[in-house]
């Protein structure tokens, strides 16, 4: 069984760039949380989220007499309000809960202080595969859902592939090949921004996912529990092989001095084969490229088994219920029809999400048909971060690899300090 993870900046960060993107105004109702009527319900979301307003639209013509108030709360502020309110015991009978560990409303610091309902009976849940189960929840029981995803798929310029004569690889062979084919040619295999904010923390997710997270998917609870670190697993290998591949000259060059948005711009002209991004980046990608320019994805391998590639796929951030609501019943009720047919359906015409659960009839943009099976299924993980304990292993992660890709440390310090950031109170 895979389980728990999910990521710090990652996936707090995907899933809220996704949020944010749609929620820089907030248009949405006033804060009551003085439910327990059965017939009025409160929710505490994001800032302008049109998801959310269709969703309340439907549910409310669904069942007449039924009034929805949702507050909309801007990054920041939410992870203090929603922690504020739910410990002074003024919070919304739904309130948005990030899935794993690494911020204030993470199910794993608000569970185990009983501030969330228990959701593990709840019909909608048998739907999650294991990877996004095991951040969804603590002790084997499940706190939250989301209905969306954020993939971490290679991302590749077909025209670029095309005129190398070569497929996506599927062997981490196939990768060093390409690069060769690549700088034969005066390109780059992968672009990487390795500036702070640039995509290199997602090449090395990528590698971990095959050689650590899916192998062993208790990784993360096994570091917690003082039995495995990161020095002593195969995350050295994972930044050898990162190290190997700029060896081989796979990366752009300057990769430290290059930006996300250079790194996406190299991929859109062709200057680079691909790269390893977000999914929700693909759209600023498409944006550099010219008219008529294709994409397609595949899960990064890490090895030369390439049915053991594991793709990174991370629960967004989602909802649960506040376990002193006074409205439980109509809260469930509106979590079963946030995840109901009808339900997802309108997220992904109102929000464009990839939905976390299999949707009859849903039809994934052209460029993640290559990924769009396996998003699903138990040959993925959750981002690595999501299991992380807090904030600082991520920066100390993040800070690490730029100095192993400048040569500014080995690959044994940048372990050991990331260890004594996990072990950190």
């Amino acid at each position: 069984m895979r389980k728990r993870f999910a990521a710090t900046s990652l996936v707090a960060v995907s899933a809220l760039a996704l949020s944010l993107t749609a929620c820089s105004t907030d248009s949405d109702s006033d804060n009551s949380s003085d439910g327990g009527d059965g017939t009025t319900l409160t929710w505490s979301g994001w800032a302008g989220d049109e998801v959310a307003q269709a969703l309340i639209d439907q549910f409310e013509a669904d069942n007449p007499g039924v009034t929805v108030n949702h507050t909309g709360l801007p990054w920041p502020d939410i992870l203090t309000q929603v922690s504020t309110e739910l410990v002074s015991g003024t919070a919304s009978d739904i309130v948005t809960v990030f899935p794993g560990n690494g911020n204030p409303i993470t199910v794993d610091t608000l569970a185990p202080g009983g501030y969330l309902e228990d959701l593990t009976s709840q019909g909608w849940t048998g739907a999650f595969n294991e990877a996004n189960k095991g951040v969804m929840g603590i002790d084997g029981k499940i706190y939250m859902g989301a209905n969306n995803v954020t993939i971490l798929p290679a991302i590749y310029n077909t025209a670029a592939l095309e005129a190398l004569g070569v497929a996506a690889p599927t062997t981490y062979s196939e990768v060093l090949d390409l690069c060769t084919a690549a700088s034969a040619q005066g390109k780059v295999a992968y672009a990487l921004g390795g500036l702070a904010g640039g995509n290199y923390p997602y090449l090395v997710y990528a590698l971990v996912s095959t050689l650590v997270y899916g192998p062993n998917p208790d990784f993360a609870d096994q570091q917690t529990a003082g039995d495995a670190t990161f020095s002593d697993s195969e995350w050295t290998t994972a930044l050898s092989k990162l190290v190997e591949m700029q060896d081989a000259g796979c990366f752009t060059a300057d990769t430290l001095g290059t930006a996300l948005e250079a790194a996406q711009e190299q991929v859109a002209k062709g200057d680079a084969v691909g790269g390893v991004f977000v999914s929700n980046q693909i759209g600023d990608i498409e944006r550099f490229a010219a008219e008529g320019t294709t994409f397609e994805t595949a899960a990064f391998p890490a090895t030369d088994d390439a049915s053991a590639t594991i793709l990174p796929v991370g629960l967004g951030a989602g909802y649960g219920i506040n376990a002193n609501s006074k409205n439980k019943e109509l809260a469930q009720k509106f979590l079963d029809f946030y995840f109901s047919a009808e339900g997802m359906q309108i997220a992904i015409d109102t929000g464009s999400i990839f939905p976390s659960q299999p949707v009859d009839g849903f039809e994934p943009t052209p460029t993640l048909a290559g990924v769009s099976d396996q998003v699903q299924s138990d040959d993925t993980a959750a981002f690595p971060d999501q299991s992380w304990p807090n904030a600082e292993v991520n920066q100390v992660f993040q800070d690490e690899v730029q100095k192993v890709l400048g040569g500014q440390t080995s690959i044994e310090d940048a372990l050991a300090k990331m260890d004594a950031a996990f072990g950190a109170k």
